[in-house]
């Protein structure tokens, strides 16, 4: 049996471009992450359809694609250098570019998946606690207009 190789910590980072004005095409690896999912779902549009020569026949549902979906949901620890700009981000509803990157991809994999991201939502968790934790900051990114995949040369 072949052991197959896992991903870990470091084979896919968040990375968004935080001042396109001053640094365009400039990404920061988001600090602090403890787990991250990316999700892409594509719409499904069925409809039905008759034989056109012969209306005894079944009618068939045919499906085809429609729209593609995509966001990313992001826990990390609270840090001071990156809470400032997550909080930019959700307030002035700003629409930043956002990168998922996968630093060891080979010729034909995918390198990078980019999105405009949308800040949909920014949760601050454990203000205040006594245990001694650090507070927490849960983000919830739309991606908007779609992902655009680049491939390892």
């Amino acid at each position: 049996m072949a052991t197959p190789v896992t991903g870990n910590r470091g084979d896919i980072v968040v990375q968004v471009e935080l001042d396109p004005a001053s640094l365009p095409g400039v990404f920061t690896n988001l600090c602090g992450v403890t787990s991250a999912s990316f999700s892409v779902n594509n719409e499904v549009i069925s409809f039905k359809v008759g034989d056109c020569d012969d209306w005894s026949e079944a009618v068939q549902t045919v499906k085809n694609y429609g729209a593609l979906d995509a966001s990313i949901s992001i826990s990390t620890t609270w840090t001071a250098d990156q809470h400032p700009h997550m909080l930019k981000w959700v307030l002035e509803q700003k629409k930043l570019n956002t990168r998922l990157a996968y630093p060891n991809a080979t010729t034909g994999q995918v390198s990078s998946i980019d999105c405009v991201g949308l800040m949909e939502g920014l949760e601050l968790a454990d203000i205040g606690n006594v245990d001694g934790n650090p507070q927490t900051e849960d983000l919830t990114i739309q991606c908007s207009g779609g992902i655009t995949p680049t491939y390892a040369t």
